[in-house]
């Protein structure tokens, strides 16, 4: 062990990230071990709006929860505190028992704790229980559907898992009653989507105590078991979210459905849903003056293409996600408990996206080269980014003069992520964006519209 990896490994166990910084499998484990969760208190003063919500609680009734919640925060901080001591106390220990040996080590003060919260959790509902009436107690499961929503919907890894749908509804403004007339299936997305989160929920808590043992034991095959079981459960919260995507959308009818299906796959698959930067490019080529109107048809012909090409490329493309992003939930586990097998696949070059990125950048490269092609030499040096184009061609034909031939439109010299920004994108910009823009009437060869 080198003189840097003891340090490194101690600091690493004061921010709770020790036991999951050894290794890249480690940390694939780790991550669903629940140690972040340890630092999380269960309950937090802002809940109380959810508890006045569902209990429906009475004016006198208020501050007695408050103080039941600011009791349980207080007793979570002095507990949190007191691990971060005790991890911090273990530094002699940790240094000397090796890189495996320190999880040991650190998992002592971590399940203790882990056991103290469950017991925190426990006696706060109860105490919150006690000043309950029995039409309040009634009411007590649906503010644990409102709670698990609250809680436990944000913890999702897998695009699509976390999205709300109603939340989706109401920024792609389905009218008030178009939503009501669509409450049946509302209801049965709500359902749907607690028993999906309950069963996600019960199932890392279950594998939570198993994994940190395969942790310490190096057991690969049962850190791989634990980890399919909760990929499995996240697979399912994440269909389950597909699923209601399209029957909402079919239940907000024609219009409201069409709006709302293309900001819902936006916002759950935000680098698959994006807007196609050409179709700022095709506005712009019929924007530039002295266009014949056979070049403003032929044009609009290569939109009209283009557009439902890029559709059906970012279905395939979501296709892809949704098998792929559950093994990479696995593979570093695997990698590892399969190490030296002959059987073992090997990885893709360029990673599992790499031909889908290449048959876009291809079809990109075809329609700004067929753009370029109907404008001719002279217009198609007014088209966005073709000063760039030019001094790139230049650069790399040195012996010719810049701007001596017409700019090559079918290269790109940004990775295929860069050209598109960042993985989030303008989630709401794919429902104007992704269907054709209106074809313009041609105009006259002077460029002005008759």
């Amino acid at each position: 062990m080198t003189p840097s990896f003891p340090m490194r490994t101690f600091f690493a166990a004061v921010a709770l990230l020790v036991a999951i910084s050894t290794n890249s499998t480690h940390a694939q484990m780790g991550l669903q071990a629940g140690f972040v969760e340890a630092f999380q208190p269960d309950y937090l003063n802002r809940d109380v709006t959810l508890f006045v919500e569902f209990l429906e609680l009475e004016d006198w009734q208020q501050p007695t929860v408050e103080s039941l919640v600011n009791d349980y925060s207080g007793d979570f901080k002095v507990g949190v505190d007191g691990l971060r001591d005790q991890m911090k106390n273990l530094k002699d220990k940790i240094l000397s028992a090796g890189e495996q040996g320190a999880i040991g080590v650190l998992m002592v003060p971590i399940n203790q704790w882990a056991q103290e919260k469950r017991r925190l959790k426990q006696r706060f509902e109860v105490n919150l229980r006690s000043v309950l009436s029995d039409e309040q107690q009634a009411r007590w499961p649906g503010l644990e559907r409102a709670m698990r929503r609250e809680k436990e919907l944000p913890r999702g890894v897998l695009s699509g898992e976390s999205i709300d749908l109603r939340t989706v509804s109401r920024e792609s403004e389905v009218p008030p009653e178009v939503m009501l007339a669509a409450t049946e299936a509302l209801l049965n997305y709500e359902a749907g989507l607690d028993a999906a989160l309950l069963a996600r929920s019960t199932q890392l808590t279950e594998s939570q105590d198993k994994i940190k043992e395969a942790m310490v034991a190096d057991d690969f095959a049962t850190g791989l078991k634990e980890l399919e079981l909760i990929v499995a459960t996240r697979v399912a919260l994440r269909d389950l979210q597909d699923r209601s995507i399209d029957s909402l959308a079919a239940a907000y009818g024609e219009k409201w459905g069409a709006a709302f299906r293309a900001l819902a796959r936006a916002t759950a698959y935000p680098t698959v849903y994006r807007p196609s930067p050409l179709i700022p490019f095709f506005a712009a080529a019929r924007e530039i003056s002295g266009l014949s109107p056979e070049q403003i048809t032929q044009i609009n012909a290569v939109e009209t293409a283009y557009v439902p090409w890029y559709s059906d490329w970012q279905d395939r493309f979501a296709n892809a996600t949704r098998t792929e992003e559950p093994k990479k939930q696995t593979e570093e586990t695997r990698r590892r408990m399969n190490q030296g097998s002959p059987t073992t696949p090997k990885p893709v070059a360029g990673g599992p996206y790499q031909s889908l990125y290449a048959e876009r950048d291809a079809a990109d490269e075809k329609a700004r080269a067929d753009i370029a092609a109907i404008l001719g030499a002279e217009l198609s040096e007014l088209l966005p980014g073709a000063a760039k184009a030019a001094a790139e061609s230049a650069r790399s034909r040195p012996e010719q003069k810049a701007g001596s031939n017409r700019p090559d439109f079918g290269s790109e010299s940004a990775s295929p992520r860069e050209t598109r920004g960042g993985d989030g994108g303008d989630a709401k910009a794919i429902s104007r964006q992704s269907a054709p823009s209106k074809a313009r009437e041609p105009r006259g060869a002077s460029g002005v519209d008759p």
